[in-house]
């Protein structure tokens, strides 16, 4: 007999009428099967069960979602490593998303919709959380759960709410389970605000994990990521002047320009009117006008990850040409013609009808990005001007941002990046982007340590490493571009897009959460802050002055602007 202790339960979703579901844990006794399924929303139902060390376990695997899922048991602390390995695999006939990998100790074949697996062994004698995951492309980033290897008994376990080794939609399931702001049934949308994008935006949840965000506005896709959906929650608590947050990982952002070019790849249009929508297979087929040619585009998700748009087009006998940035997080494609360098000419007839593929390339984009154009919450200041369209006032006394980023969801390898304009310079300790943990400490920024300059430090068990460069004197209205890269050959600190020194690197600090302005709890930054990034992989020295001489002011800036009580936190 299958046993499923702490069921799902089903709640109704007062604010959008949906039905979503959140787990408990179920306990295994030897040889008992446990039952685990692959439901909607890139979940698996329960998302945790316990086993005790060297018990014989039976897991009843079922996929019962619409799209294909597998089971992958690994050791602990092995979960994105085996992600990522997954998801540079090349894409065969009889592909099986199981990466070589020593982490991966169970796991059965890809469940297409409907299909079942018994998976059968004997559990690890060490104690320890191993995590399950799915593998297919994409999917292991949210698409997880832990098996519980331990004597301790369920009650024991941490509640699932503040479970961190479970993915932050359950915990969030946990914590809210009526106003739940991860819909599950696909595809999804809502009209609402989003950060980066224009007020008439619309969310969009397409199947296989992934997300987009199209500003009705500008008639354009702004950014598409993997993962969670979205957390409306400061949208409607703030009485629609908040912004719903992207709850995954943005690989893929817009040019800063239209895309869509008629007769002249330079032209860039400006008359752009939008028409509404259709559903199309489910989905909604934007209708819009370019200089009174017509466009409809339709964005689906791709087979093997990633997305793709198919632009219908008509009224116009010039040729078209649809502009993306050749450095950006994606490889793009079509079937229509060749890219050339980011640039798809097609003449009018085959222009009719066309689809671009865009595949995430892992990690090229930053996994945190804060363009500081709007209030990083509903609170106050408004943004002021920036080394980038717009910027936000930190205090120096309680100013700062969680980016919901810790050390763990790194590698090995990391990038910090940012734009500075003190307001104090003197003041001590200004840390732009930091993170403590204990004694360990991670900080960017401005007199670090008691050393006067800008610079980087990196403090974990027996290691600290300084490493500082210019020193401010004055509030003399300048911006300057703060680098830091972490990797195997060690941590090295850019100064205005140029090296400016280099030390012992080592681990980040375990556990530590990373901030904007701070260090998460002291040493506040008392300055403006702009353009703020975090890879998960270190920047080489050419694309960090890349970043530079992109976005520094070429003309003379205004002085900075002194922090007041009201702040961004």
């Amino acid at each position: 007999m299958l046993i499923r202790r702490f069921s799902s339960s089903v709640v109704l979703l007062l604010v959008v009428g949906v039905l979503v579901m959140f787990g408990g844990s179920v306990s295994a006794k030897e040889a008992e099967p446990i039952e685990i399924k692959a439901v909607s929303g890139l979940r698996y139902d329960p998302p945790r069960f316990v086993v005790k060390p060297g018990a014989k376990v039976k897991l009843e695997v079922e996929n019962t979602d619409d799209m294909a899922h597998n089971f992958v048991i690994v050791a602990p602390g092995g979960r994105m490593e085996v992600v990522n390995a997954a998801m540079t695999m090349p894409v065969t006939p009889e592909q099986t998303f199981i990466p070589q990998s020593d982490k991966i100790l169970f796991h059965t074949p890809v469940l297409i919709p409907g299909k079942s697996a018994s998976l059968e062994f004997t559990a690890p004698t060490e104690e320890g959380v191993y995590p399950y995951i799915c593998t297919y492309p994409g999917h292991g980033m949210v698409m997880f759960g832990a098996m519980y290897v331990t004597k301790q008994k369920e009650k024991d376990l941490p509640k699932v709410a503040d479970d961190e080794n479970l993915p932050e939609l359950i915990r969030e399931q946990a914590k809210n389970p009526i106003l739940h702001a991860f819909p599950i049934d696909t595809p999804h949308w809502y009209r609402i605000f989003m950060r980066d994008s224009g007020p008439a935006s619309i969310a969009v949840q397409l199947p296989d994990g992934q997300n987009y965000c199209w500003d009705a506005g500008a008639c354009r896709l702004r950014y598409a990521w993997r993962g969670g959906f979205v957390d409306p929650m400061d949208h409607w608590r703030g009485n629609g002047d908040g912004f719903a947050e992207v709850k995954g990982t943005i690989y893929y952002r817009s040019t800063p320009y239209f895309p869509l070019r008629i007769g002249d790849e330079k032209k860039i249009p400006h008359d752009i009117r939008f028409r509404g929508y259709n559903i199309v297979d489910g989905l909604p087929e934007f209708h819009y006008q370019v200089d009174d040619v017509d466009v409809r585009e339709l964005i689906k998700a791709a087979h093997h990850g990633g997305f793709e748009e198919t632009f219908r087009i008509t009224g116009t006998k010039q040729p078209v040409f649809f502009v993306t940035d050749p450095n950006g997080g994606a490889a793009v494609a079509s079937e229509a013609g060749t890219f050339n360098n980011g640039v798809l000419k097609l003449p009018a007839a085959k222009a009719k009808e066309f689809t671009v593929t865009f595949m995430e390339i892992l990690n090229k984009e930053p996994i945190g990005y804060w363009s500081m154009d709007d209030v990083l919450t509903v609170k106050k200041p408004l943004p002021v001007p920036g080394v980038k369209n717009r910027a936000l006032i930190f205090d120096g006394k309680k100013a700062q941002h969680d980016t919901g980023l810790k050390s763990e969801s790194f590698g090995a390898d990391a990038t910090f990046s940012i734009w500075v304009q003190l307001s104090s310079p003197p003041d001590p300790d200004q840390v732009c982007i930091g993170a403590a943990e204990g004694e360990g400490e991670f900080a960017l920024g401005a007199n670090i340590g008691g050393v006067s300059g800008y610079g980087v430090r990196l403090k974990s068990g027996k290691l600290d490493t300084k490493i500082v460069a210019a020193v401010p004197t004055e509030a003399d209205g300048k911006w300057h571009h703060l680098a830091a890269t972490l990797n195997a050959k060690g941590l090295r600190f850019y100064f205005d897009g140029k090296p400016a020194g280099s030390g012992a690197g080592g681990p980040l600090p375990p556990g530590a959460e990373f901030y904007l302005g701070s260090n998460g709890s002291t040493h506040f930054a008392a300055a403006t802050l702009d353009e703020a990034r975090i890879y998960a992989r270190a920047l080489d020295a050419k694309e960090i002055e890349a970043i530079y001489e992109n976005e520094r002011p070429k003309a003379p800036v205004s002085a900075p602007v002194k922090p007041t009580s009201k702040h961004a936190k």
